[in-house]
């Protein structure tokens, strides 16, 4: 038996703060009303995608992750859809390790439309930055 929920594809953020244009609104702090429209419609870019997992699961749910990782002295923000066990805690993703030379400073799983884009991260990176 499923719920009316779990019929629906969760809609996540995706975008890099690397990706030249994106810096201004997929940093740390997610500035949708810094969305460049018209570049994003000019370069047919979607920001907001839809989880839909070709493997069809019992074991595997969609999250929206967002993760903030240094690499070569450079901070990285990226939003994206993952994919993870229904087994396993969301908090989760701060204790795995990125790749090899990437030291991830923050990654967070969240389960609802477009949480990627919110969060009370600001609080924590203000404290980080004082």
């Amino acid at each position: 038996l499923s719920t009316a929920h779990e019929n629906q594809h969760l809609q996540c953020w995706h975008c890099s703060s690397e990706t030249s244009g994106a810096e201004d609104f997929c940093d740390v702090t997610f500035q949708e009303d810094n969305i460049p429209h018209e570049l994003i419609k000019e370069r047919n870019i979607k920001l907001l995608r839809t989880c839909n997992s070709t493997i069809n699961s019992d074991h595997e749910r969609p999250v929206c992750r967002k993760t903030v990782e240094e690499s070569n002295g450079k901070v990285i923000t990226k939003r994206f859809c993952y994919y993870t066990n229904k087994a396993d805690p969301v908090h989760l993703c701060n204790m795995t390790s990125p790749e090899k030379n990437v030291h991830r400073i923050f990654c967070e799983d969240c389960l609802t439309d477009r949480c990627n884009g919110a969060g009370p991260l600001g609080a924590f990176f203000s404290a980080l930055l004082l």
